[in-house]
């Protein structure tokens, strides 16, 4: 019969290695964001401030990043777990998830522009450092994002639940904070909830921060510059009919389903294996 000491010395380090530091982690990131949501309480710092919420932003991705390089070492994994070791081609994966974000905006802007059939033109109130300030800040912020949902934390739970309810719970926390910060939750559900979903199953399939980071960025910027959220960073500015803003349930189910169809597909379409070769 295991005596009670000897049962708690082989639990001991396996309940330490499972939970501890990832329960850290999770305590490490909430002091993040609070730190973050404390900085843009100023008018100098705030998202209407000179720089648009630029310096919380910043500071956002830095202290994720070194939670996430002390998280890492702590469990003896390599940066290159996230796809940022030596030779993994960050550079050109993020390239990559640039160009495919904003094929998905893209994709949601046509099926705004069917729904409510709108017309578009050139913003007239455009304005390029209005542009700069927001692609600045939705890089800083999506590093700081992908670090906390899509990085060490994200790894952790997959060794345990695997991927497909990792990435639903790891979405369902990333639009949770999104309702906090007043978004209404039908847009949270059907758009933010969905497009984590995508995020999460890129950073599942192919394990590189760098390639769903790019995606992140781009479906965020794409959306300013092709005048879905108007504001002065918008190259263009739509039209819209009488009566359009009745399509809006219809069009959030619509990207929705885009969404997790994507989702899906990049989660269970099996990959084909390095070196295999049809068989004839």
């Amino acid at each position: 019969m295991i005596q009670a000491s000897s049962l708690h010395s082989h639990l001991e380090p396996w309940m330490t290695t499972s939970w501890k530091h990832p329960l850290l982690f999770v305590l490490g990131a909430v002091g993040c964001v609070l730190l973050y949501l404390f900085l843009l309480n100023f008018p100098p710092t705030s998202l209407r401030g000179p720089t648009a919420g630029l310096f919380p932003v910043i500071v956002l991705a830095t202290t994720t990043s070194w939670l996430t390089s002390r998280a890492l070492r702590s469990d003896g994994l390599p940066w290159s777990t996230l796809g940022l070791g030596a030779g993994q081609r960050k550079t050109a994966r993020f390239v990559h998830g640039l160009m495919a974000g904003a094929i998905l905006a893209g994709l949601w802007m046509v099926m705004v522009t069917v729904a409510t059939s709108a017309s578009w033109r050139p913003n007239p109130t455009f304005d390029v450092s209005a542009l700069v300030l927001a692609s600045l800040f939705h890089f800083f912020n999506n590093v700081g994002e992908e670090l906390v949902y899509r990085g060490y934390l994200f790894v952790r739970l997959t060794a345990c639940w695997g991927a497909p309810a990792t990435v639903v719970a790891t979405s369902g926390a990333f639009a949770l904070l999104h309702l906090q910060a007043g978004i209404p939750w039908l847009s949270v559900l059907a758009a933010v909830l969905t497009a984590g979903l995508v995020f999460g199953a890129i950073f599942a399939r192919w394990r590189s921060l760098p390639l769903a980071l790019g995606f992140h960025v781009a479906t965020n910027v794409a959306q300013d510059a092709f005048g879905l959220r108007p504001g002065a960073a918008s190259l263009l500015q739509a039209t819209y009919p009488t009566g359009a803003a009745d399509k809006g349930t219809s069009i959030l189910a619509g990207i929705a389903l885009l969404n997790v169809i994507v989702a899906t597909g990049l989660l269970f379409w099996p990959r084909r294996q390095p070196g295999a070769t049809d068989r004839r």
